[in-house]
């Protein structure tokens, strides 16, 4: 019997391994339509989202950095609030491991390095992945967990994005789930 079960084991393995892993599409954060292929790619986005309806996402367009010159692809994240019109641009960044923000309006606009907002490509359930960057020149850690995953692309996820300081002390820590067709539909923001 115990041969037997190791024997299950060894074959079952491949197929076991890989059931909490999958590849998150580009899509799934721009609320575009889901291919069945696995590359990142930069679809057109045109949506307007959220609960209220005052976020919109828009792209791909072309922006130039302000500090290096060179110019990217990025899509422009927009939300209507009480202090007015907060736009940010993000791009695939970290070797094709997330998006993020290359740019924020707040605080009279700062330029963003290797930021991480979402996940992107193959992870698994439960896998956290540390990225090191800045925003305004401040040195910055970001910390992505996978919660849940679903087992096909156009499954929702939901995964905690924790925002550090040069000095490891945690600055914001949020639960995100996004959806398809539908972007981000869900933000728990836990207030330190």
């Amino acid at each position: 019997m115990k041969k037997f079960l190791v024997i299950l084991v060894i074959f079952l393995y491949p197929y076991l391994s890989q059931a909490n892993e999958r590849f998150i599409p580009l899509e799934l954060f721009t609320g575009g339509d889901i291919r069945d292929d696995k590359e990142i790619k930069f679809t057109n986005a045109n949506l307007v989202f959220g609960e209220k309806k005052r976020k919109k996402i828009v792209g791909p367009e072309e922006w130039k950095n302000p500090q290096t010159g060179e110019t990217i692809k990025v899509y422009k994240r927009t939300r209507k609030g009480q202090s007015g019109l907060k736009t940010q641009l993000f791009t695939v960044t970290n070797d094709g491991q997330c998006i993020g923000r290359v740019w924020d309006s707040r605080r009279g606009g700062r330029v963003i390095k290797n930021g991480c907002k979402f996940p992107l490509g193959v992870w698994k359930e439960g896998e956290t992945r540390l990225f090191e960057g800045s925003s305004g020149g401040k040195p910055r850690k970001i910390e992505l967990t996978i919660l849940k995953l679903g087992k096909k692309q156009k499954d929702k996820v939901k995964f905690n994005w924790k925002l550090y300081d040069g000095s490891g002390k945690l600055m914001d820590d949020n639960d995100y789930t996004f959806s398809p067709g539908k972007a981000m539909t869900k933000l728990n923001d836990k207030k330190l």
